[in-house]
C-alpha cells in the first residue's frame, strides 16, 4: 500500500493560480478532489476558519499532528515568501531521572530517601 500524500496547496490548474487568494485556491483544490473522486493515497488537508475546530485539531497529537498553519484567506501564494504562520504542537512530559545501583531486592539510590521507584529500564 502506498504511503499517504497530504495535499494542502494548489499552484497550477490549467495555468498558474498562485495569484489567486488562498480561499479561492483551496476551494479549487476541494473541487478537484470531489470532481476526480481522489482518495488515498491522496488526502486533502483539512482547512477551517472556525477557531473551535482548530483548537480541537490540537488534540490530535496521538494521530501524528505536528503543527497548524495559519494563512490569510485573501493572500496569494508567493514563491519563496512565507507570510503564513505555524503553530507547532509540543507534547511534553515532566520527569525526574535518577540512578539506582545494586540489585532490585536491595537497591542503593544515588539520593537515598528522595527518589521514589516507579519503574525500570534496561
Amino acid at each position: 500500500m502506498a504511503s499517504p500524500l497530504l495535499v494542502f496547496g494548489l499552484v497550477h490548474a490549467g495555468g498558474d493560480v498562485t495569484g489567486w487568494p488562498y480561499a479561492r485556491r483551496h476551494a479549487a483544490l476541494e473541487s478537484l478532489f470531489a470532481d476526480r473522486r481522489l482518495q488515498v493515497p491522496l488526502t486533502l488537508c483539512p482547512s477551517t476558519t472556525d477557531p473551535a475546530v482548530a483548537r480541537g485539531w490540537l488534540e490530535w497529537t496521538a494521530a501524528g499532528l505536528e503543527e497548524l498553519c495559519f494563512m490569510r484567506l485573501d493572500e496569494p501564494y508567493v514563491r519563496g515568501a512565507r507570510s503564513w504562520r505555524k503553530y507547532k504542537v509540543r507534547a511534553t512530559a515532566d520527569a525526574i531521572v535518577g540512578a539506582v545501583t545494586g540489585s532490585l531486592a536491595a537497591p542503593r539510590t544515588v539520593l537515598p530517601g528522595r527518589l521514589q521507584y516507579t519503574g525500570r529500564s534496561s
